[in-house]
C-alpha cells in the first residue's frame, strides 16, 4: 500500500487477479466436479477432516468479515463478506471487499483510525 492509503494500480491488478482466479478456478473446479462426479461431494462431506475444514471456514468467514470492517480495512459490512465467500470463496471475497466501497466501484482507502493504529 502506498503512503496515501490507496492501493497502487499494480496492487489493485494483483488483488483483482487473485479474486478472478479464485472465482473461476476454485469455483470452476467445484462446479465441474459437481456435474461430472456428484457422488464425490457426498464422499468429501462424509470425511471428518474435510468436514472440519468446512466448519472452520463457515465459522471464520463472519469473524474475518467483522474484523476487516472493524479495523477499517474495508467499509463493506461483515454480512456481505460472508455472502461473497459463499458465492465465490474467501480467496475471491477478500480482494473484492478490500478493493470495493459499498455502492460504487472505487478503490478502498485506509481509514484514519486504522492508519493511526499501525503507527
Amino acid at each position: 500500500m502506498s503512503s496515501e492509503g490507496v492501493y497502487t494500480p499494480r496492487e489493485r491488478l494483483v488483488l483483482w487477479a487473485v479474486a478472478i482466479l479464485s472465482f473461476v478456478g476454485l469455483n470452476g473446479a467445484f462446479l465441474v466436479t459437481l456435474v461430472r462426479q456428484p457422488e464425490a461431494i457426498a464422499t468429501v462431506m462424509g470425511n471428518p477432516l474435510a468436514g472440519a475444514f468446512v466448519v472452520e471456514a463457515l465459522v471464520l468467514a463472519p469473524v474475518l468479515g467483522y474484523l476487516l470492517h472493524r479495523w477499517g480495512v474495508t467499509r463493506v459490512r461483515w454480512g456481505w463478506f460472508v455472502v461473497l465467500s459463499l458465492v465465490g470463496s474467501i480467496g475471491f471475497a477478500l480482494p473484492v471487499v478490500v478493493l470495493l466501497r459499498p455502492g460504487r466501484l472505487a478503490p478502498a482507502t485506509i481509514s484514519h483510525r486504522a492508519a493511526n493504529r499501525s503507527t
